[in-house]
């Protein structure tokens, strides 16, 4: 066939071969608008006929359609050989069909780009659904199809058109909105508004559009005058999300923002000997303004800027003192102390500094006093820390000269009483939950120096939705120092920033020997701290040494166990702690439960592991680390089960990184079996509640197969809590053969509550596979085992109940979750309870109670998120989802089921059997009410979420009841008598 465009998105056009091709006969135009109206399928000679001749075709119309066909397979192929059948233009019994491909007919290709758009944008790629539904919407050279206009029998279809485009424009402002382009859309959302102003969803579209263009009250007014023409014009309310956006509007909601000398002659010489500065001051601006106002309190004249190695002491003085120098009448004198090696050179390098030249047998610091007495000067001595014992004449200065101003870098104080202390921290790094967009990245402190150097060998380096989770997280591995990073940048000239992570998160000493200009003890990170390592006393580098044992921040007690000289001297250790805090080299805080804790950058924790691997006690270090915090997972670990288990939980979530460091030492080559057999069977349930347990359940097992031979009491618990690790990773067969060991050892030490927990556990997962027979058997057994705990008989009421909701049984299913509810909250276990919960606001909705429902799932969201047990928030929103798209709150469903989708992608927990299909249901309904695009944008915006966001999202968005659930009637005998019973810490202590 020959090329061919027809253009019916307004006034027709014909290009046949190349050629413009004129349809002047109006009948003509609409036989050919009509048969384009419905390209590639028959239409019928009578709706022709209809068509053509508005109603009233005359008896006999199929000859005169035969020549307008006729007429127009001219027009349309003009080459073709007479005699020869149509491609174009075909007959077909009882009509006609024109065959056109997406290319060839403006409809088809507005049909294909809308199609293309829409699945962009369900896969996230917002500006190339944006710049498809454009190129769309660009079809529409003015009205559709312009000779239909006043036929009747096409009106449906034409309607049909012009809603398809007008969804198209409402679904482009929503990807322009979420792309952040508010300013460039605001006149042609406006312009749309005047044209279709009963449209709601126009009406939302400008008023956030106005809004994020820092036109408020134009915002609220657009709101406004949406409810009075909706109420003037066709006498009904607003709906639900336009009301909404006005009170949000209304309250400047933060929900709503974007996805930015005076010339006299001098009487004498000024001092200017500053270094130029070679690279610009960035992310330090806040710090720079601190640093100058300390001059301005009353009595400051000496200031040191401290800090770790690193950190930027040197550059920060640098820029300061040219600030200050503007102040300084006599100017600024800058001492570079690092060349020097002993006290006694000190004074000789600041009358050198100050053009001073000191006689044969004269003291120099006498000199430069005599100088400076008069003077009002600014004097900066650099890199004082190896130095401090010249403190001496820092003091003879300042009271030699009233109006002399002294700053000082080093990494601790000089401790003189007119000292000013100004500690410098890293630059800010961002954080990863919640993450940032590029936009807000961009303005943080680690994040702007990285990008600034980081242009310096790549100009075009810049941060954006692929790798602003790396850079965040290279920041962050960079510790935020303004060293580490400017060596970081450098190798972003031969590696990506994904390879570059990739290097350093297994040795920041990845960094290389880069710049030239850098003194030695300043080319790597390595060099840095070594530097500050030769300042340390015998003592205080044995505990700094010891320290390495660590991988997070410990407590004091901690360290006075695992590091101290001898076991019983704590204080001789404080001491030391506290001078190696005054060496900047770590540092002391007090964390929200008011223990006491020792925190260290990571480049310096790293030297002091690499300095740990070289002392022959390391073994003895490690085990003293592992014991410690086996007897903290020892204590903490049976709180996990009742009352007071939100403070048990962040214990352990505070020592998480030394609890898998010492899991890990323990389970290897050189630990101790016994200590790590304990650790599995103490935390599990924690790793459980955090979600996070495929690497512990990979230490677990290899365990278990390692140690067949150890005391039962040990490898109980650790077989129960392996085997609930490998469910949670949805190996149920390798799950149930560990429960089964479990269930053989628990017997073997004759330990009850052992056995009815994991007879109960087993009941779980003959439920998931299906085997429900052998469920209940198990579940009445667990229910019934002498000496049973009361939470192994409420566990064992769940899984009745969900046996005979999956049943069918609604009434039963709600009567048995009513009472495990009952049963369970005098525990106070948020996590059973939340299980519980689920469970009976599953049946609730299963009723038809759908705020009900609500109200249950968001009591359980609110209490699993201040525990902080994200392996089962996870579950509650998907639940959750479910009772939003009943009430078809669909936005809501959808940005929960992404979240939740997100988060299981992430840590490798997907959902299987029932609760698979469940979700698999919420989604296919969502979507289906949605459609494509808003289902799409919806999905994006969701996925992007951090769990704890979508959690705080619905909790902080007016759905939250204040009022728990409470039992509605009398409980039965026997969850009274268990209530009663004493509740045990744990399932089987």
């Amino acid at each position: 066939m020959g090329a061919l465009w027809i253009r019916a998105l307004g006034p027709l056009e014909v290009i046949a071969d190349g050629a413009s091709v004129p349809v002047t006969s109006r009948k003509l135009r609409i036989v050919l608008e009509c048969l384009a109206l419905r390209p590639n399928i028959v239409v019928s000679t009578d709706f022709l006929a209809e068509a053509v001749w508005a109603g009233q075709p005359p008896a006999h119309p199929l000859p005169q359609l035969q020549v307008y066909a006729a007429n127009l397979r001219g027009l349309l192929e003009p080459g073709r050989p007479k005699g020869s059948a149509s491609h174009r233009l075909a007959s077909r019994p009882g009509g006609y069909l024109l065959a056109v491909g997406d290319d060839e007919l403006d409809l088809l290709q507005f049909r294909q780009y809308v199609a293309t758009g829409e699945q962009a944008v369900q896969t996230g790629k917002l500006v190339e659904g944006a710049d498809r539904l454009r190129q769309a919407l660009d079809l529409f050279k003015g009205p559709a199809f312009p000779d239909l206009g006043d036929i009747e029998l096409l009106a449906p279809d034409l309607d049909a058109l012009e809603e398809a485009r007008l969804d198209a424009y409402q679904d482009l402002f929503d990807i322009e909105l979420a792309l952040g382009r508010h300013t460039a859309v605001v006149g042609e959302v406006q312009r749309m508004v005047s044209e279709h102003p009963f449209r709601e969803r126009l009406w939302a579209s400008l008023a956030l559009a106005l809004y994020r263009a820092d036109r408020q009250a134009d915002a609220l007014a657009a709101c406004r005058e949406a409810r009075k023409t909706l109420s003037t014009e066709l006498g009904i309310d607003p709906g639900e999300h336009l009301q909404e956006l006005e009170r949000l509007v209304l309250q400047q909601d933060p929900s709503l923002g974007a996805p930015a000398a005076n010339g006299h002659h001098r009487s004498r010489q000024r001092i200017e000997n500053l270094p130029a500065a070679l690279t610009p001051l960035v992310g330090r601006e806040a710090e720079l303004g601190e640093v100058c106002s300390l001059y301005r309190s009353e009595g400051c004249r000496l200031v040191t800027v401290t800090g770790a190695g690193g950190t930027g002491k040197t550059r920060l003085a640098l820029a300061a003192a040219a600030r200050l120098g503007e102040r300084m009448a006599d100017g600024v004198g800058w001492v570079n102390l690092a060349p020097l090696t002993r006290v006694q050179q000190v004074p000789g390098a600041i009358a050198a500094t100050l053009g001073l030249e000191a006689s044969a047998g004269e003291d120099p610091l006498k000199i430069a006093s005599r100088f400076l007495h008069t003077r009002r000067l600014l004097l900066v001595l650099d890199n004082f820390e190896h130095l401090e014992d010249a403190w001496p004449v820092v003091l003879d200065m300042l009271t030699a000269a009233p109006d002399l101003r002294i700053l000082t870098t080093s990494r601790r104080r000089l401790g003189l009483r007119p000292e000013y202390e100004f500690e410098l921290a890293p630059l800010e790094v961002p954080p990863v939950d919640p993450p940032l967009p590029p936009r807000h990245l961009r303005a943080v402190p680690a994040v702007k120096l990285l990008l600034n150097r980081g242009r310096a060998v790549r100009p075009q380096f810049d941060v954006n939705d692929d790798n602003a989770a790396v850079i965040t997280r290279l920041c962050q591995r960079l510790d935020g120092l303004p060293l580490a990073i400017e060596l970081a940048a450098a190798q972003l000239r031969r590696l990506n920033e994904r390879d570059l992570l990739d290097d350093l998160e297994v040795s920041l000493a990845a960094l290389p020997d880069t710049f030239r200009d850098l003194p030695d003890r300043q080319r790597t990170l390595t060099a840095t701290m070594e530097w500050s390592y030769r300042l340390l006393p015998d003592p205080e580098r044995v505990v700094f040494d010891r320290l390495g044992v660590f991988a997070g921040d410990p407590t004091v007690t901690a360290t006075h166990a695992v590091c101290g000289l001898t076991a019983a001297d704590k204080t001789s250790t404080e001491v030391l702690l506290s001078a190696l805090a005054g060496h900047s080299l770590l540092r002391r805080y007090t964390d929200d439960a008011g223990r006491e804790r020792v925190s260290m950058l990571e480049s310096i924790r790293e030297f002091a592991r690499d300095r740990l691997a070289l002392l022959p006690e390391e073994s003895k270090i490690r085990r003293r680390h592992a014991e410690h915090y086996l007897a903290l997972a020892e204590a903490a670990g049976p709180q996990l089960w009742g009352e007071d288990q939100v403070d048990a939980f962040r214990t352990l979530h505070t020592d998480t990184l030394d609890l898998r460091a010492a899991l890990r030492w323990a389970a290897g080559p050189d630990g101790s079996k016994d200590v790590a057999l304990g650790l599995v069977g103490q935390l599990w349930h924690y790793w459980e509640l955090t979600g996070d347990v495929a690497e512990q359940c990979g230490v677990a097992l290899k365990l278990l197969d390692g140690t067949p031979g150890a005391p039962p009491e040990l490898r109980a618990p650790a077989l129960s809590g392996a085997a609930t690790l490998t469910w949670t990773l949805g190996r149920y067969d390798q799950a149930a053969h560990l429960h089964r060991q479990a269930l053989d050892a628990f017997r073997l030490t004759c330990n009850s509550k052992g056995v009815a927990w994991t007879t109960m556990c087993l009941a779980v997962q003959a439920a998931q596979n299906d085997d429900r027979d052998n469920a209940e058997r198990l579940a009445v057994e667990a229910l019934s085992y002498p000496g049973a705990s009361h939470r192994a008989r409420v566990a064992a009421l769940v899984v009745l109940s969900r046996l005979a909701f999956y049943a069918g049984d609604h009434p039963r299913a709600f009567e048995l979750s009513q009472l495990c509810a009952d049963s369970a909250r005098p525990l106070g276990d948020r996590w059973l309870l939340g299980v519980v919960l689920t469970n009976l606001a599953e049946s609730t909705e299963q009723a038809g109670d759908y705020d009900g429902a609500e109200r249950l799932l968001l009591e359980v969201v609110g209490d699993a998120l201040q525990l902080g047990a994200y392996g089962n928030v996870v579950g509650y929103l998907e639940s959750l989802a479910g009772v939003y798209a009943a009430k078809n709150s669909i936005d809501s469903a959808i940005r929960l089921l992404a979240a939740a989708d997100a988060y299981r992608t992430e840590h490798g927990s997907l959902l299987n059997g029932e609760e698979r299909k469940r979700v698999e249901g919420i989604s296919a309904r969502a979507r289906a009410e949605a459609g494509p695009v808003r289902f799409g944008l919806a999905w994006a915006s969701g996925a992007a979420l951090t769990l704890t966001q979508a959690a705080n999202e619905v909790l902080q968005g007016g759905r939250q009841n204040e009022s728990s659930v409470t039992s509605t009637g009398e409980s039965a005998p026997t969850a009274r008598a268990a209530a009663e019973s004493a509740v045990s810490p744990a399932p089987w202590s």
